[in-house]
C-alpha cells in the first residue's frame, strides 16, 4: 500500500511581525510590554504571550491604533497556531484584516504578513484553495511595500510554497521554496527562518522523490535551528520526522526505527498529547511500521492518531482522512474487518467549510 506523505512543514510569522517598526506615538510602556510578549512567542512560551496579547487589545494607546491593534491581533494568532488553535487564529488574523481594510491600510507590509497568518490558519485546517488566494495576494503586497526586507518576503514566500505543496504544485512550491532559502542566505546574521525553509524544501523534495536533496535540505535545517534555538527545541521534531519518513523511502528501516523514540518523546514534551502535530508525527512513524508490515506497532501508534486528529480536526480534513486510511489498512491485516470498514468509511468524509464571510484581498 502507498501512502501518503504527510511531513510538517513550519513556518515563522510571529518573527517576522517582530520587526515590524512600532508607531512613534505608542509609549515606551506599552512598546515594552508587546516586545516582551513577543519574546515569550519566540520563547514558545505561547499560552503566556496570548495572555498578554489579550491585555493589550483593550489598552488605548493600542484599541484606538488601527494598526497596531490589527498588529496585535496577528501576534496573537500566530501563537494560536503554534497550539494548535487554528479556529481561533483564523478569527483574530481575519479581525485584524477587517480593521486594515477599514483603515485604509491594505496596502501595507502589516497587512502583508497578517494575511500571510490568515492564509496559514486556513492552511491548518485544510482551506488550501482559499489559503494559496490569500497567500498569493500577501506575496504580491508584500513585494511592494517590504522591498527593503527580503527576509520578510521570503518568509511570505515559504507560506506559499507550503499551501501550494499540499495542493500537489510541487514544482512551483520548489521554486519559491528555493528563492526563499536564497534570500535567507544572503543575511549576515543566523536567522531560524532559514531553518524553516530547508526544512519545508525537504518535504517537497520527498514528495518528489529527491532523497538525497531531501536528507541535505533537513541537515540544513537542523544546522540552522541549533545556531538560535536552545537545545532540545520544539524544530527538532519537524527535522526528526523528516528523517524518519526519508529512512522509510530508503528502507532504511533500522535507521528510521531508532529515531522514533526520541522524536515520539519530544513531540509529547514540546507539544503536549492533543496537537495536531503529534498526529502527524504518530502517521509518520506508524508508517515505518507499515512498510515493516510490524502492524501491531503500526496499529498502537495509528489509534492514537486518529483520536487527536478527531478531537482537534475538523471531520473530513486532508491529514486527518489520510491517518485514517492507514488505521483502517493495519486493522485489515489485523483482520480486524469490522474496524477497518468503520475507519475507511471515516476516511471517505469530504471537508465542508461552513458559509462565513468571505475576506476579499484588495487590488
Amino acid at each position: 500500500m502507498r501512502k501518503r506523505i504527510t511531513l510538517v512543514a513550519v513556518l515563522d510569522l510571529g518573527l517576522a511581525l517582530a520587526q515590524v517598526p512600532l508607531p512613534d506615538s505608542i509609549a515606551d510602556s506599552w512598546r515594552d510590554l508587546l516586545q516582551g510578549a513577543v519574546e515569550m512567542s519566540k520563547h514558545a512560551h505561547y499560552r503566556e504571550a496570548i495572555y498578554r496579547y489579550q491585555v493589550l487589545l483593550s489598552e488605548p494607546p493600542i484599541a484606538s491604533n488601527p494598526e497596531l491593534h490589527a498588529y496585535v491581533l496577528s501576534q496573537m494568532a500566530d501563537a494560536e497556531i503554534e497550539l494548535g488553535q487554528y479556529k481561533d487564529a483564523e478569527e483574530a488574523s481575519a479581525e485584524a484584516i477587517r480593521e486594515l481594510d477599514s483603515a485604509a491600510k491594505a496596502h501595507t507590509g502589516t497587512y502583508a504578513i497578517t494575511e500571510g497568518v490568515l492564509a496559514d490558519a486556513l492552511r491548518a485546517q485544510g482551506n488550501y484553495t482559499e489559503a494559496k488566494r490569500l497567500a498569493e495576494h500577501a506575496v504580491s503586497v508584500a513585494e511592494n511595500t517590504l522591498k527593503a526586507s527580503q527576509r520578510r518576503i521570503g518568509i511570505l514566500l515559504t507560506v506559499l510554497s507550503q499551501i501550494l505543496q499540499e495542493l500537489g504544485e510541487l514544482g512551483r512550491a520548489e521554486q519559491l521554496c528555493r528563492k526563499a532559502v536564497k534570500m535567507f542566505e544572503e543575511r549576515s546574521e543566523s536567522d531560524m527562518s532559514l531553518g524553516n525553509a530547508y526544512q519545508n524544501l525537504a518535504v517537497i523534495y520527498v514528495k518528489r522523490g529527491k532523497l538525497k536533496q531531501a536528507q541535505d535540505a533537513v541537515n540544513n535545517a537542523m544546522t540552522s535551528w541549533d545556531k538560535v534555538l536552545s537545545p532540545h527545541h520544539r524544530y527538532d521534531v519537524y527535522g526528526l520526522s523528516a528523517r524518519i519518513v526519508i529512512y522509510q523511502e530508503l528502507r532504511a528501516f533500522r535507521e528510521a526505527e531508532q529515531l522514533i523514540p526520541e522524536a515520539l518523546r519530544l513531540a509529547l514534551t514540546s507539544f503536549g498529547p492533543d496537537h495536531p502535530e503529534r498526529m502527524i508525527l504518530l502517521n509518520n512513524c506508524a508508517g515505518v511500521y507499515l512498510a515493516e508490515k510490524k502492524y501491531v506497532e503500526a496499529e498502537a501508534l495509528l489509534h492514537e492518531a486518529a483520536d487527536i486528529g478527531r478531537r482537534q480536526l475538523p471531520a473530513g480534513h486532508p491529514l486527518l482522512n489520510n491517518v485514517l486510511r492507514n488505521y483502517s489498512y493495519a486493522l485489515e491485516r489485523l483482520h480486524r474487518t469490522d474496524e477497518a470498514a468503520r475507519a475507511r468509511a471515516e476516511s471517505q468524509v469530504l471537508l465542508a467549510f461552513p458559509n462565513r464571510p468571505k475576506v476579499d484581498v484588495v487590488h
